[in-house]
């Protein structure tokens, strides 16, 4: 048994439902592939330009108070009131840290032989980042609203 042939008086209509979808479809892909794209590019800061070279001290020194700043905001992810926010702030502050890591490699010359030390430690530091952004993440998806639900059951308990 074959299909009937389609009805040619509705062949105009059927071009313009087609041509609707692919409007639709590359319109919305569009728009997701240019978010994606601008998301990636504001998490991401490029290296400024050169300015006069720090010693290694003070670079150490100031890599071992980003790592501090880092810490203490990762140790707080737990203790937002909400704890689903939690993606958004990391993202948050992520960002403006990334910001201040990027400048202190352009002040730390990292790409000078003598300094490969001190670019293995910005290494170290920028995975110690990449970690605790999965960190948050899980905080945001996965514990948080546990943690939520957990509050909200806590505070529904008559006080005693």
């Amino acid at each position: 048994m074959t299909a009937p042939a389609p009805d040619p008086r509705l062949r105009p209509f059927r071009g313009a439902a087609w041509a609707l979808y692919l409007v639709v479809s590359v319109g919305f892909s569009s728009l997701v592939i240019f978010s994606v794209t601008k998301s990636v590019f504001e998490m991401s800061p490029g290296r400024p330009e050169a300015v006069p070279v720090q010693t290694p001290a003070v670079c150490a020194s100031r890599l071992t108070a980003l790592f501090e700043e880092l810490e203490a905001e990762r140790r707080n992810l737990s203790s937002i009131g909400k704890a689903a926010e939690a993606d958004q702030r990391w993202m948050t502050f992520r960002n403006g840290w990334m910001v201040r890591m990027r400048a202190l490699e352009a002040e730390c010359a990292l790409d000078e032989p003598l300094r490969s030390e001190l670019k293995i430690a910005f290494t170290r530091l920028h995975q110690v980042m990449d970690l605790a952004t999965v960190q948050a993440t899980q905080v945001a998806g996965q514990l948080g609203p546990a943690l939520d639900a957990f509050r909200a059951a806590l505070a529904a308990l008559p006080a005693s």
